[in-house]
């Protein structure tokens, strides 16, 4: 054993070095100015860089800046990554440009240099010849605070994404709903003006701000904490009644539907036929709470009656839904926690549906590179792989249509209530992403109601993907 330890220490020995003669003999000079973490605040820093190639071979430089933060909530990071080639003999002006996002407390930055074989190789800590570090502090505003260290919720995977993944983009819909000025905004969150204007053209450019003229106009519904305190009471309300509805179509209508569709030849006979787009309908739960609950019902209250297209043309990595988006403070315990995503591709349609806000695996530093933004391959994380089913919509509209008898009465008064509590807390209409969140609510209650009454038993995994049938 002491032998191969010998064996092992030598070859780090080695290793060690090889790194170290490899950094020392290089062909490439970097020549960077210091940066002085005391000018540095929120915003996007560019720094001129010379490097000059000594050497007789064409040499790859990747230039790397990487900016954590440690917040009050929240942990943002920004990675931005340039690439250069420099020829025998050449030297060029380059830049590392460093981004530190909208959030207060600890931020610290790395700025790297790697000599690289191939820019598109994965980045190794061994390539690296030249770095520097620092660290800023960014003292909590006192304007803010309190809303800064209310626990916020967002619409499901939405807060992963770099667009509302800091403390200035969570209360910034707060503070452009209450009537601020770009100057008031800046003077609150304690940063400069040309901050808050960059960010705002970045997100009206996402379509969640507007400008009409002089003022600022928000699609996301901001629903501050006691508001939403409030509306949960009638979200708990509004649940019952819907369940209690549906608890009774279900008995009523349920098997008998089934039996006149199989006898009109519109359904299969056979219950596990996959391919088969109306055979979901032998699946009380998803058929409850993908289809009636959020397909059929969810689309009536939050759109009216419009599909229900939630993070359609995004991904789950990419989460990008301006017309749905809402951030509603306070208590985690106010808002719903299923996920229903609606998304058309060129042929046909996905349904996803989770009672709980699912774990996803995204491609590491996917949204820091020059693709940011487009659609990327994810996978679920183990625990949260779906059930998979083939549907047609269709095919089941008989079913919620009896499953929803007596229930349009209910929604509309509802949503009466909803419109004039949002008027008591200076909101005077509804926006989408408000219903939405309200929904959420809704929908978590009522399959709680529901399951606790035995009406419908949730499978192991109540996690679901539909794929709709092409068209033939």
């Amino acid at each position: 054993m002491r032998k191969f330890r010998i064996i092992i220490v030598s070859v780090l020995v080695i290793l060690l070095c090889s790194t170290l003669n490899a950094q020392e003999n290089s062909d490439i000079q970097i020549i960077v100015p210091k940066i002085d973490a005391g000018k540095l605040r929120w915003g996007s820093y560019n720094f001129p860089v010379t490097i000059i190639n000594t050497g007789e071979y064409l040499k790859y430089v990747s230039v790397v800046c990487d900016v954590k933060c440690q917040g009050v909530q929240l942990y943002p990071e920004r990675k931005v990554v340039r690439n250069y080639a420099v020829y025998p003999g050449d030297t060029i002006k380059a830049e590392a440009t460093m981004m530190i996002p909208g959030n207060y407390g600890d931020i610290n930055y790395e700025l790297k240099f790697y000599e690289v074989v191939d820019t598109l190789d994965q980045l190794l800590e061994s390539q690296v010849f030249q770095k520097q570090a620092g660290a800023i502090k960014v003292p909590l505003a006192k304007g803010i605070a309190a809303l800064v260290q209310t626990p916020m919720t967002l619409p499901p995977l939405v807060g992963r994404h770099i667009d509302f993944d800091n403390d200035f983009s969570r209360v910034l819909p707060f503070l452009v709903s209450d009537g601020k000025s770009l100057t008031q905004i800046a003077e609150l969150t304690g940063c400069d003006t040309t901050f808050v204007s960059t960010e705002l053209q970045y997100l009206i450019s996402r379509g969640y701000y507007q400008r009409e003229g002089e003022r600022l106009l928000t699609s996301v519904a901001a629903i501050k904490a006691d508001e939403a305190t409030e509306e949960k009471k009638l979200a708990n309300t509004l649940a019952e009644q819907v369940a209690a509805k549906l608890a009774e179509n279900f008995a009523a209508y349920y098997r008998p539907v089934i039996d006149s569709l199989v006898k009109a030849g519109s359904l299969t006979g056979d219950s596990n036929s996959f391919f088969d787009g109306g055979a979901i309908l032998y699946k009380p739960y998803p058929l409850m709470t993908t289809f009636s609950i959020w397909y059929d019902l969810g689309s009536t209250f939050i759109l009216d009656n419009a599909p229900l297209y939630i993070l359609d043309g995004s991904d789950f990595c990419n989460a990008y839904e301006p017309t749905f988006m809402y951030v509603a403070a306070g208590s985690p315990e106010n808002n719903g926690h299923e996920l229903f995503a609606f998304m058309r591709n060129y042929r046909s349609y996905q349904i996803f549906y989770s009672d709980t806000i699912p774990k996803i695996i995204c491609p590491e530093g996917f949204m820091f590179n020059p693709q940011m933004g487009m659609n990327v391959t994810w996978e679920y994380e183990q625990p949260y792989y779906p059930e998979w089913f083939m549907v047609d919509t269709a095919a089941v509209r008989t079913a919620l249509n009896h499953l929803r008898i007596g229930i349009d009465p209910i929604l509309k008064n509802a949503l009466d209530k909803l419109t004039s509590l949002g008027k008591k807390y200076n909101q005077p209409f509804l926006l989408t992403g408000h219903r939405y969140w309200f929904w959420n609510n809704v929908a978590t209650s009522v399959r709680d109601i529901l399951v606790s009454k035995g009406v419908i038993t949730p499978p192991r995994k109540p996690q679901f993907r539909f794929d709709g049938l092409a068209p033939k």
